[in-house]
């Protein structure tokens, strides 16, 4: 009879409204308890070091894939898919003179990068981040361009400088770590630039695993309707 009792104390409990609004109740993409991690420019031999820690972490990302990179590197494009991260497109050459000479050109260089990743991985994503983001070479005609073509752009609110201090781990996880608080105090989710040929593994476990002690979550840019960038920021 005891043991009935505690059961059906255990379900009610279990199926009261505060248990079932704590369960069900989703973060806003934009919680500032969220980071949203991506790397540009891949891929490059080392993103399977930096998949090794992502693996680690249980940590998924999101990659801004460069179509210059891929020829060479189609197996690790698959890897990057296969174990859950989210692709998206970073254009062909990374040339900004090239990339930004009209809007059309920008436009072109993502639907060839698009056309790519879907004959590699069978994946097509209208995800974006435009080289060196979208300020200042993104003119309002460029951004009406892709736009209207379905690209979604992203830039980022954290950037960990690892392109700058490429071999200074402690200099790029300070960075990241100034930059996370600031976004905490502001109340908005993070969204983390690295670059998987410049971050080293090192660098990504250390940030990985004191971000989850911090209690942070981490999240892909999948599903949201309302992309940062530089003209068009979360509050």
């Amino acid at each position: 009879m005891k043991k009935s009792f505690l059961l059906f104390a255990l379900v009610c409990l279990l199926l009261s409204p505060l248990s079932h609004a704590a369960a069900s109740t989703p973060k806003a993409y934009n919680d500032r308890s969220l980071i949203y991690l991506t790397f540009d420019d891949g891929p490059h031999r080392q993103t399977g070091a930096l998949l090794d820690v992502l693996k680690k972490h249980k940590v998924k990302a999101t990659f801004f894939i460069l179509g210059n990179n891929i020829q060479g590197n189609e197996r690790m494009l698959q890897r990057i898919v296969a174990e859950g991260h989210l692709i998206a497109l970073h254009g062909m050459t990374h040339d900004r003179h090239k990339f930004y000479r009209t809007p059309t050109t920008a436009v072109r260089e993502m639907q060839a990068v698009q056309k790519l990743v879907l004959q590699v991985t069978g994946v097509k994503t209208n995800i974006v981040r435009t080289p060196y983001g979208s300020d200042p070479y993104m003119t309002a005609a460029h951004r009406q361009a892709m736009t209207k073509a379905g690209f979604q752009m992203w830039d980022w609110n954290v950037d960990s400088l690892d392109y700058r201090y490429k071999t200074d781990n402690r200099r790029v996880q300070n960075q990241v770590f100034a930059r996370l608080n600031a976004n905490y105090k502001a109340n908005v989710a993070s969204i983390i630039l690295t670059h998987d040929h410049s971050i080293t593994p090192t660098a990504l476990d250390y940030i990985l695993r004191h971000s989850k002690k911090r209690g942070y979550e981490f999240r892909t840019l999948t599903g949201i309707k309302n992309p940062h960038n530089f003209f068009n920021k979360w509050r």
